[in-house]
């Protein structure tokens, strides 16, 4: 006996109350312990668009909707008897004529079948101004090769382009992919679904197993059950499960926009390692704690019903990880805070070392070219590339800012001090020499934030090891680092590096909105491009608001507002975040919402807090606030600059932090700021 289990049946079991999912994972337990049903109240629903479609009683008003074929139990959806057994009756159960796989297809009412012999019908696709059909010139075979039904041949060639954003919702996902990217732009010939072996199980084709899994215990089908923490989590797209399980000849790297599950493929890719044998260890990592913390979560969910693989893996900040290597291999090292370094610096600049270089400009300097390249000497420092660092240094300028820096290097070494740059450079030194660290395989999260010093170090840990390193991340969402050449610190990753293009995460609207403070491709310095065209969302939602207000006090009322509307339609109030780009704005983003839980009585407060510290966390609304002229760009990096040509690398990390914030949103974004605004916000409107 096989349970298999539908998206379409996740989807519906979240819609329910907390007890009523109770009551269905009871009844669904209980299938799988008794396949025939003893008890369950079957029955045959008569009037189902498909003859193998049964419902199953689990309370006086729910029911749950299955398809039975011989000892093959299929969990298709669950909700109230009229809403269960409406949607059985417009719902059939058939492989695809081209692809094999299994779909379930909604039926059209009163649709006539295609008749392809029929020929050329392009006469009646006439398009008018009133009416434009993106699809009309598609042939039948056409929309057969991308995974469209035969009964919605007809009605894709016919569908107005008011309603392409329905496509999700009315057609398999290859079909509705492949639909909406030739409707913006793309190649419908990239979308061709892949054909079946002859006698295939339709269930195995790709296709099938991003809306139906299998499940072969009991344990297995609770954990779905209890913690379905995304639907994407369990149903992985054919793209993603291809790179999850990918045989690989060096370091790799999955990019994407935000949205694409990067996240969901890299948690994967650690669970498929961990499964390669009992002695294996891998360390699922990122550049922050609370990434980290969230990563562990969605690890305990996927693992559930797996404790064993649970325990093969190592959910760590890379941070965290280098000094727990480093405690082990050398000792408890004395790190330096970021304020001793810049009070050494204005300590160098005191006694007359520096020449007119400011300290804000070295303390810079410092950070992003000195301590990240791990420069010990003048003669290197000399002939460091100065990339990402626009300002030109003639020789005897390097001359005196050297002097500077090697004033901080002796009070450091006085004092016993390290950064965490000289942490990583020290392990690396320590694995070129033979050390090994105590995992097989290093999967990183949000791989575009990271170091020199930890890609140099990650390069070593890979060093002659196919599949040691595998990396996601997204170049747009870059808001912590200058670019620099991994491969030329030894982690090259060209020629395995790939994108995502579905987007699970994000509304069309908000994605279309937010991809637009950003260019369609970019480039990284190893010349790598990541592109946005093609990507699709997979879901509607209301278009993103963008309000500018005369005052902050005018801004933070619309802002209360629009946040007691999102909580009284039933967004948890920690499903909701406000977003502003400083620390100064925070006290504005804590007035509005505090108004507005004193006027909805609700418990907690959404989430406060500032653009950086939201990257790589989700939430289903988000208000962007204090969107001002003098906020973003920030205003205190642009009085920085020691260069007119830097303004250009401050602008881009700045409009990357606009994207990442707007990104956060799920269903709602509401923009807003003080007139004239941002003129990034000129972009979006």
């Amino acid at each position: 006996m096989t349970l298999l289990y539908a998206s379409t049946f996740a989807e519906a079991l979240g819609k329910l109350t907390h007890q009523e999912q109770k009551q269905v994972k009871i009844t669904t337990v209980d299938l799988m312990m008794d396949p025939k049903g003893t008890g369950l109240s079957l029955e045959r629903l008569t009037r189902a668009g498909d003859d193998k479609v049964w419902s199953a009683r689990v309370s006086r008003d729910l029911r749950i909707i299955l398809r039975r074929d011989g000892d093959d139990n299929l969990l298709a959806y669950v909700g109230h008897h009229n809403d269960a057994y409406r949607w059985a009756e417009r719902r059939k159960f058939i492989p695809h004529e081209r692809s094999g796989a299994m779909q379930i297809v909604e039926v059209i009412e009163g649709q006539q079948r295609a008749e392809p012999e029929y020929g050329d019908h392009s006469d009646a696709k006439e398009t008018t101004e009133e009416s434009v059909q993106p699809f009309w010139s598609l042939t039948d075979d056409q929309l057969l090769d991308v995974g469209v039904p035969r009964e919605w041949l007809n009605q894709v060639q016919e569908m107005p382009e008011a309603e392409i954003d329905t496509l999700f919702d009315r057609l398999p996902a290859e079909a509705a992919e492949a639909l909406y990217d030739f409707a913006t732009g793309g190649k419908l010939e990239d979308h061709i679904v892949t054909p079946a072996e002859p006698g295939a199980d339709p269930y195995s084709h790709p296709d099938a197993q991003r809306r139906f899994r299998v499940f072969d215990n009991v344990d297995e089908l609770k954990a779905a059950l209890d913690a379905p923490f995304e639907k994407w989590a369990v149903f992985l797209h054919p793209a993603q499960r291809e790179l999850v399980r990918r045989k690989v000849t060096g370091p790799t790297r999955v990019t994407g926009s935000a949205g694409t599950g990067k996240t969901i493929v890299a948690l994967h890719r650690a669970v498929h390692l961990a499964e390669q044998s009992e002695i294996v260890r891998v360390l699922l990592t990122t550049f922050s704690p609370e990434l980290a913390q969230s990563l562990c979560a969605k690890l305990e969910i996927q693992t559930q019903a797996l404790p064993e693989l649970r325990e093969r893996v190592t959910v760590r900040p890379i941070g965290e990880a280098a000094v727990e290597l480093y405690c082990e291999q050398f000792g408890e090292p004395d790190l330096v805070e970021h304020g001793q370094i810049r009070k050494l610096i204005e300590e160098a600049v005191s006694a007359g070392l520096g020449a007119d270089l400011t300290p804000q400009f070295l303390l810079e300097e410092w950070q992003e070219l000195v301590d990240a390249w791990g420069v010990t000497d003048p003669e290197s420092y000399a002939t460091l590339p100065r990339i990402g660092r626009r300002t030109r240094l003639g020789p005897k300028q390097r001359e005196a800012a050297w002097a500077v820096f090697d004033h901080v290097r002796t009070r450091m070494a006085e004092h016993g001090w390290v950064t965490r740059a000289m942490i990583y450079d020290q392990l690396t030194g320590w694995l070129e020499d033979g050390g090994k660290i105590p995992f097989e395989h290093v999967v990183v999260d949000e791989a575009q934030d990271l170091t020199v010093a930890q890609v140099r170090f990650l390069a070593a840990v890979g060093k002659g090891r196919d599949d040691a390193l595998f990396l996601a991340g997204d170049i747009g969402q870059r808001i912590f680092r200058l670019p620099f050449s991994w491969a030329k610190l030894g982690l090259d990753i060209r020629g395995r590096s790939h994108s995502l293009r579905v987007n699970y995460r994000t509304s069309h609207q908000i994605r279309a909105m937010a991809d637009r403070l950003l260019p369609p491709a970019i480039t990284d310095l190893d010349g790598v491009e990541e592109g946005r065209r093609g990507t699709v969302s997979i879901f509607d939602g209301p278009t993103p608001e963008v309000h500018l207000f005369e005052d902050s006090d005018a801004e933070g009322d619309f802002v209360s507002g629009w946040l007691q509307r999102c909580m009284m339609s039933g967004i948890p109030s920690h499903q909701i975040a406000l977003l502003v780009r400083n620390h100064d704005q925070l006290g504005r983003a804590r007035k509005a919402a505090a108004e507005a839980v004193a006027a909805t009585g609700v418990s907690k407060r959404p989430v406060v807090t500032v653009m950086h510290d939201a990257k790589g966390l989700e939430y289903r609304a988000v208000a962007v606030m204090a969107c001002d002229e003098d906020v973003i760009p920030d205003p205190d990096r642009l009085a920085s600059i020691g260069d007119v040509a830097e303004m250009e690398s401050i602008y881009e990390t700045e409009r990357h932090l606009l994207y990442v914030a707007c990104t956060r949103a799920r269903d709602q974004l509401l923009v807003s700021g003080v007139d004239p605004g941002s003129e990034f916000l000129d972009d979006i409107t």
